[in-house]
């Protein structure tokens, strides 16, 4: 599972790279904030594999949310002034609708996280099943 997450990481990480070559919209930056929180939820996933998809993606929100909020206070500006390429982390400004484009993503992460989880659990869980049987005891 966790190679899967680190997979899907890099492909999150190169959208979201790229969705910045393209003209600022609503659309975009929603996808962005998206990304954004899928690709933190994704980090937590690889660094603590055992954890359900919900943590993972509540986790992706909050994290998410939180440096949101911090944009608030100026001190991302001030850290994006001394290290520009700061700025695809902690972004440049407060923006609600970012909010949002994160719960989107949290749902997303949820959704993906949990079926790739069931779909590497049931392969396992069938040849156990199959393993454990003898059908000269039948």
């Amino acid at each position: 599972m966790r190679a899967r997450c680190a997979i899907a990481a890099v492909i999150v990480l190169l959208a979201g790279l790229g969705l910045q070559l393209l003209d600022r919209t609503v659309a975009i930056d929603l996808a962005g904030s998206a990304l954004y929180a899928c690709l933190v939820g994704l980090l937590v996933a690889i660094v603590r594999p055992g954890l359900s998809s919900a943590v993972i993606a509540v986790t992706g929100f909050a994290v998410s949310a939180a440096v949101e909020l911090l944009q608030l206070t100026g001190l991302p500006g001030l850290l994006v002034d001394a290290v520009p390429p700061l700025r695809l982390v902690f972004g440049s400004s407060f923006d609600p609708l970012d909010l949002v484009g994160y719960a989107i993503g949290a749902l997303l992460l949820f959704a993906l996280h949990a079926a790739a989880r069931r779909s590497s659990i049931a392969p396992r869980a069938a040849s156990a099943t199959t393993a454990g049987s003898d059908p000269a005891a039948d």
